[in-house]
């Protein structure tokens, strides 16, 4: 009887130092595509909720601490091919993406006629 008393004592124990975070992370993706394959690839154990709007960019995310932790979840969509606010995207799965998830180029002020100064730097 005391061992079985021990046992659900510890095991009530470890739940109190696990807790459970809700962060916002940025995540560079484009598409409805980005958006299923994000979400998708965090459901994984220690992740309870998991959802990217496509138009903020933000990635909300709740998780145990103690089964996952933030660095893994920023490795974990950097793997998919998509930069984080802390993590560059890997960029052999940047390359396999689908043309409408790829991140879109930027262009410089001045390298188009029309731009800016109009002028070609």
């Amino acid at each position: 009887m005391k061992n079985i008393f021990l046992a659900l004592f510890m095991v009530g124990t470890l739940g109190v130092y696990a807790k459970t975070i809700t962060q916002t992370i940025l995540v560079k993706g484009e598409c409805g595509l980005c958006k299923d394959k994000i979400e998708k690839a965090l459901d994984i154990p220690g992740i309870s909720f998991a959802e990217w709007n496509t138009e903020t960019k933000m990635l909300t995310v709740r998780y145990n601490d103690k089964k996952v932790s933030e660095d893994k979840i920023h490795q974990t969509i950097s793997n998919l091919g998509y930069a984080t606010d802390k993590l560059a995207a890997s960029k052999e799965s940047q390359e396999k993406l689908a043309s409408c998830c790829k991140p879109k180029e930027v262009k410089k002020c001045g390298t188009e006629k029309g731009c800016c100064s109009g002028k070609k730097k």
